[in-house]
C-alpha cells in the first residue's frame, strides 16, 4: 500500500480515502488490523533512546564531576596513588549510583504513564470496542466526542467536530471540522461528535507525533534549583577558605605539591558528591509512595510541588460530595408520599444513565413503591428545552398523565397561580436555602388538566470524611476553597455542611458588579456559579496574591487552569485533555488523595532540608577545622585521603535520609536560605570543637602528627553521625524515631571506622581506650542540642 500524506488525504473525497486505505465505514477486521500493525508499527513516535553507555559516561561530565576529577588529577600528579584510588572509587560510585537510580526512576514514570494512556472507541469486526490508541492503524474507524484527544490524523466521514489545534498550530480559536475534513493528531475535541477514518499514525502524522498525555518536565524542579544554588554557596565558602589558607602555606614555605594537597582537601570537602543520587532517590520514592495512595504523578517533581501548596481549589461534586444524588425529602400536596413517588417513578427512565432518574427510582424502591403496577403507554424523556419529562400510564384501570421537572415549569404547566403557586415556590426557595435541589411532580387525567402532586428534594450529600480531611488540610496550612456551578444559596449550604465555611461568593454576581476576583479571593471559602472557563482566572487571582495553587479538574475546559496551577490535579474519571494538562491524576474520588499528596510533598521537603543542613554544616565544619589547623599549627590537619574517607562516611552513607521518617510541616514548604545558613553555621561551629579538641589531646599526649590527624578524622566521622541525628529532627533529637535505613547507616559507619582504627587499616592503629576517648570527646557536640532546638524554632525551621 503506497504511503499517502495527510495533506493528500485532505484533498480526497471520503469514498476515495476509504478506497485508498482498503477500508469502509464498518472499519477493519481484527485480523486485518493485526497485519497492518505489523506493517505500520504502533501509533506512536519512537522516542530517541540514549545509548546506556553514553548516558553513564555523561555522569562524568559536569561541574561536580569536574571538581572530583581535578582533585584526582592533582593527587595523581603529587604521587599520592592511594588517595587517587579512593577518590576515583568515590567518583565511580557516585556515577554508578546516580545512573542506576535515574534508570530506576525513569522506569517508575514510564510505568505510571502506561496507566494514563489514551483509549479510543474503534470499530472492529463490525462492533465498537475500546482499545489503546497506540494500537490504531490506518484504515481504522474511530468515534470521537467532546473531551477526546485526537489520537491520529483522521478524516471525518459522519458528524462534525470543533477541534482545538492550539497546541499544534498556535491558533487560539477552535476549528470546525465537518465531513471530509481532517483533524490532526494531538488536537483536542472541544465540541461535537463524529465518526472518523484514521489516515495516518505515528511518525507519519502531519505533525510527526501522536498525542502525548503525560507531561515530562525536563526542567529542574524548584527544590533541585535551590539545592544546587546552595551548593554553589558552599563552594564559595571552600574557595574563601583556600584564599585564607594558601597565603599561610606560602609564608611557611610549603612546596607546590603540599599546597596542592591543601587545595584538594578543602575543595573535596565542599563538593556535594551525592547530590544527584539523593535528589533522584527522593523524587522516585515519593512518586512510588503516591502511586500506592491512588495518585499517579506525570513528572517526578510533582510530589515536591504538592508540598508547597498554600491554596487548594476543588470541585464540589465528587470531591467534597459523593457525586450521587439522593431524594432526601418528599413534600406532597394533597397526595401521599407513596403516590408522589409512584408518579415520579413513572416519569423517570429506568436504565438510562441519568443521576436524577436513578435517585428517584432508588427512593421509590426503598419506599416499596412498585411502578410495575402501572402500564406505561408513552414516555417522553427529559428535554432541556421544556425542562421536564412526561409519561402516560394506566394505573388501576385509570389513564393518567404525569410530569416531572423544574418547579416553575411544572407550576406553569399546571396553570397554577395565586396561593397555590406561591405555596409551591416558597417551599422550593426554603429548600434551596438548605442546599437542596427540587423537582416538582404533576399528575392529571390524560388530555385533561394537571395539578402539582408534590416536590422531591434532592441532595448530593457531602462525603463522610470531608470535614475530617478539610481539617487535616488546614492543619497542614493549606486553605481549601470550594468551586461549584451551583447558585450561591446551594453552594453556601453545601460548604457549611461539608465544613468548608460559609463565605461563598458568586462569580456571576462579581462580573455583574464589575468587581475582580483578586479583590475577594483572600476572604472566601467558596466560589459559586463558576464555569469551567472561570477556573483559569481563579488560579491567576490566587497566584497574584502570592499563593501556590492546586486546582482540580475533569473536563476539556479545565485544561488551561490545570496547566496554570502549580499543581494541576485531574480527578478520577477526567477527560484525556484534563489528564494531559495535569501534573497528578487521581484514581480515587474525594479529598483523601489530595491530602496524601500534600503530606508526601511536605515529608519530602523535610528530608531534603535535613540533607541540606547536614551537608552545609559538614562543609563549614571541615573548613573551620582545616583553617584552624593552618592558623594555629601551620599544618594540614586533614590529608586528602582522609577527606575522601570522610566523604564516604558523610555524603554517601547519609543518602539514607532520602527514606527517613519525617513529620510533614504544618505550613507550605518554602526554601529560605538565610535561616538554613544560620542554623548550619551554628551547628558547624559547635561541631568543630570536638575534632580540634581531639587534635589538642592527641598532640598533648605525645602522639605523632600522623596519629593526631587520624584522631581528627575519627572525630569528624563520629560527629557526622551525631550531627545527622540532630539535624533530622529540628525539635529534640528523640522526638521521632529514625528510619531503619538511617539507623543502619549510622550504626554501620560507627562500626566500620571503629574497626578500621582498631585494626590500623587506612590509619595508624588505635587502642580501644584511645577510640573510646575520641568517641567521648566527639559526643560533646550533643551539648549543642538545646541551642539547635531554640534556634530552629526562632528561625521557623521546626516542622
Amino acid at each position: 500500500m503506497r504511503s499517502i500524506s495527510t495533506r493528500e488525504f485532505e484533498g480526497m473525497k471520503i469514498e476515495e480515502a476509504f478506497k485508498a486505505l482498503g477500508s469502509s465505514p464498518e472499519g477493519l477486521s481484527e485480523e486485518e488490523a493485526r497485519k497492518r500493525l505489523a506493517v505500520y508499527g504502533f501509533n506512536e513516535v519512537p522516542e530517541k533512546k540514549e545509548n546506556p553507555a553514553l548516558a553513564y559516561l555523561r555522569r562524568y561530565w559536569g561541574p561536580l564531576p569536574w571538581l572530583m576529577e581535578a582533585a584526582i588529577a592533582v593527587s595523581y600528579a603529587a604521587g599520592r596513588l592511594f588517595e587517587t584510588e579512593v577518590m576515583l572509587f568515590l567518583l565511580v560510585l557516585n556515577a554508578t549510583l546516580g545512573f542506576a537510580h535515574e534508570r530506576s526512576s525513569k522506569r517508575v514514570v514510564e510505568l505510571l504513564r502506561k496507566q494514563l494512556r489514551v483509549e479510543v472507541s474503534v470499530r472492529r469486526d463490525g462492533k465498537w470496542r475500546v482499545v489503546d490508541a497506540r494500537e490504531l492503524v490506518p484504515g481504522d474507524v474511530v468515534l470521537l466526542r467532546l473531551g477526546s484527544a485526537v489520537p491520529a490524523d483522521v478524516k471525518v466521514f459522519e458528524g462534525r467536530l470543533l477541534v482545538d489545534q492550539s497546541a499544534l498550530t498556535g491558533e487560539s480559536l477552535p476549528v470546525e471540522v465537518g465531513e471530509g475534513g481532517v483533524a490532526y493528531a494531538g488536537s483536542i475535541v472541544r465540541g461535537g461528535e463524529a465518526k472518523c477514518l484514521v489516515v495516518n499514525t505515528g511518525a507519519r502524522t502531519f505533525f510527526g507525533r501522536t498525542v502525548e498525555l503525560v507531561k515530562q518536565a525536563k526542567a529542574r524542579s524548584q527544590q533541585e534549583r535551590v539545592i544546587l544554588a546552595f551548593t554553589r554557596y558552599m563552594m564559595v565558602a571552600g574557595i574563601a577558605a583556600l584564599l585564607i589558607a594558601l597565603p599561610v602555606a606560602l609564608a611557611e614555605g610549603w612546596p607546590p605539591a603540599r599546597m596542592l594537597d591543601l587545595a584538594v582537601t578543602i575543595l573535596m570537602g565542599a563538593v556535594p558528591v551525592a547530590l544527584p543520587a539523593v535528589l533522584t532517590i527522593m523524587q522516585a520514592y515519593a512518586a512510588l509512595e503516591l502511586s500506592r495512595r491512588g495518585v499517579l504523578v506525570t513528572r517526578l517533581s510533582a510530589a515536591e510541588d504538592a508540598g508547597t501548596v498554600s491554596v487548594a481549589c476543588f470541585d464540589k461534586t465528587g470531591t467534597l460530595t459523593e457525586n450521587k444524588l439522593q431524594v432526601v425529602e418528599v413534600k406532597p400536596f394533597g397526595f401521599s408520599e407513596r403516590d408522589v413517588l409512584l408518579f415520579a417513578s413513572l416519569a423517570a427512565s429506568e436504565g438510562a444513565p441519568d443521576p436524577i432518574d436513578e435517585a428517584v427510582l432508588r427512593r421509590a424502591r426503598e419506599a416499596g413503591v412498585d411502578r410495575g403496577s402501572c402500564r406505561i403507554e408513552s414516555y417522553t424523556p427529559f428535554d432541556p428545552h421544556i425542562k421536564r419529562s412526561e409519561a402516560v400510564a394506566v394505573c388501576g384501570g385509570k389513564r393518567v398523565r404525569v410530569a416531572m421537572g423544574e418547579p416553575r415549569t411544572i407550576v406553569g404547566l399546571c396553570g397554577a397561580g395565586g396561593e397555590e403557586a406561591g405555596k409551591v415556590l416558597k417551599e422550593v426557595e426554603e429548600a434551596s436555602r438548605r442546599g437542596l435541589r427540587t423537582l416538582a411532580v404533576a399528575v392529571g387525567e390524560d388530555e385533561g388538566g394537571m395539578r402539582v402532586a408534590g416536590l422531591l428534594h434532592l441532595l448530593d450529600p457531602p462525603r463522610r470524611d470531608s470535614a475530617e480531611l478539610l481539617a487535616k488540610l488546614r492543619e497542614l496550612g493549606v486553605r481549601p476553597v470550594m468551586l461549584t456551578g451551583d447558585n450561591a444559596l446551594v453552594a453556601r449550604e453545601v460548604a457549611r455542611m461539608a465544613g468548608v465555611g460559609e463565605r461563598v461568593v458568586s462569580v456571576k454576581e462579581l462580573r455583574e458588579r464589575g468587581a475582580s476576583l483578586e479583590e475577594v479571593v483572600d476572604g472566601v471559602d467558596g466560589l459559586a456559579e463558576v464555569f469551567p472557563e472561570d477556573k483559569f482566572n481563579v488560579v491567576k487571582a490566587f497566584q497574584s496574591r502570592g499563593h501556590v495553587v492546586a486546582m482540580t479538574g475533569d473536563g476539556v475546559n479545565d485544561a488551561p487552569a490545570l496547566s496554570q496551577a502549580e499543581v494541576g490535579i485531574a480527578v478520577a474519571g477526567a477527560t484525556d485533555a484534563a489528564k494531559a494538562a495535569a501534573s497528578m491524576v487521581l484514581l480515587e474520588e474525594g479529598l483523601k488523595p489530595i491530602v496524601d499528596a500534600v503530606t508526601v510533598g511536605r515529608v519530602m521537603h523535610e528530608r531534603a532540608l535535613t540533607w541540606v543542613l547536614n551537608k552545609a554544616a559538614k562543609t563549614l565544619q571541615t573548613v573551620v577545622v582545616v583553617l584552624a589547623g593552618m592558623l594555629w599549627l601551620r599544618r594540614l590537619a586533614l590529608e586528602p585521603y582522609q577527606m575522601a574517607l570522610l566523604l564516604a562516611a558523610n555524603d554517601f552513607l547519609t543518602m539514607s535520609i532520602s527514606t527517613d521518617n519525617a513529620r510533614p510541616s504544618k505550613r507550605p514548604a518554602r526554601w529560605d536560605m538565610k535561616p538554613v545558613a544560620a542554623l548550619s553555621a551554628v551547628l558547624a561551629a559547635a561541631m568543630s570543637v570536638p575534632p580540634l579538641l581531639a587534635l589538642a589531646v592527641s598532640l598533648g599526649s605525645g602522639m605523632g602528627w600522623e596519629r593526631a590527624t587520624a584522631a581528627v578524622l575519627l572525630s569528624l566521622i563520629y560527629t557526622s553521625q551525631f550531627r545527622l541525628l540532630m539535624v533530622r529532627e529540628r525539635g529534640w533529637l528523640w522526638s521521632s524515631k529514625p528510619s531503619r535505613a538511617v539507623l543502619l547507616s549510622i550504626a554501620g559507619t560507627f562500626a566500620a571506622f571503629t574497626a578500621l582504627a582498631l585494626a590500623g587499616v587506612l590509619m595508624p592503629r588505635f587502642s580501644a581506650k584511645d577510640v573510646l576517648e575520641i568517641l567521648g570527646i566527639s559526643s560533646t557536640c550533643l551539648l549543642a542540642e538545646p541551642v539547635k532546638v531554640r534556634l530552629a524554632a526562632k528561625l521557623g525551621l521546626r516542622a
